[in-house]
């Protein structure tokens, strides 16, 4: 799947050179956000894509589709009307939401998944120590693929129930906590993709590079 074509921004050259003279003559540096946060900055009006980080979090395949999966799983041998051409197509649409799922994930998407925590929790790190934070549980975590970063792997940190008392879903998670939640959603998109290939494969030739026409006979 290629990579979004990058925009280049010209910059007109300057008509006027300053002095060496002149009086604040250092170039302007950019001022500190007046927010708390100092999670790195995800900057929504960019006009290109950072290639590894998802447009929309991982959609699990129709029903129908995962009943199939679950039948391969089973060895229940399949026949081709089990598989009609709109289970077909929906195969295909799966697959392309997979390759964008199974992306690695970039510190980027991490930060911003990190500060919508932020609000769930009782505890976030504050301005001295987020970037911080947000490194330690990047470097933990990057084999999480980009998918797993959705909203229902925070939801399954905050609705986690009490140990001996103590609220952890209600707490900011250690960089290891954190990464036993998002193991399972990761898992999940593996198997989905190992399962995916599997019924490709059992396709004709020709209906496994694109997804057949709506008349295509069953």
């Amino acid at each position: 799947m290629l990579a979004p074509a990058r925009t280049l921004t010209s910059h007109p050259a300057p008509t006027t050179r300053t002095p060496t003279s002149a009086p604040h003559s250092i170039p302007n540096r950019a001022k500190a956000p007046s927010h708390t946060t100092s999670f790195p900055t995800v900057h929504p009006t960019s006009h290109t894509p950072t290639p590894h980080t998802p447009v929309c979090p991982y959609t699990p395949p129709p029903p129908a589709l995962r009943a199939i999966f679950a039948a391969q799983a089973a060895g229940i041998p399949l026949i081709r009307r089990d598989v009609p051409p709109a289970l077909i197509a929906a195969l295909h649409t799966h697959v392309q939401s997979l390759h964008t799922a199974l992306l690695p994930v970039t510190e980027l998407h991490v930060a911003a998944w990190l500060k919508k925590l932020g609000h769930l929790v009782t505890n976030p790190p504050g301005a001295g120590h987020a970037a911080s934070q947000c490194r330690a549980i990047f470097e933990v975590c990057a084999d999480i693929p980009a998918g797993a970063w959705g909203p229902e792997a925070r939801l399954a940190w905050t609705r986690q129930p009490p140990r001996d008392g103590y609220p952890v879903g209600a707490r900011w998670p250690s960089p290891n906590e954190l990464r036993t939640i998002l193991l399972p959603f990761a898992n999940t998109l593996r198997r989905d993709a190992a399962s995916s290939r599997t019924l490709l494969a059992s396709l004709p030739k020709s209906l496994r590079n694109q997804p057949p026409t709506p008349h295509a006979a069953a």
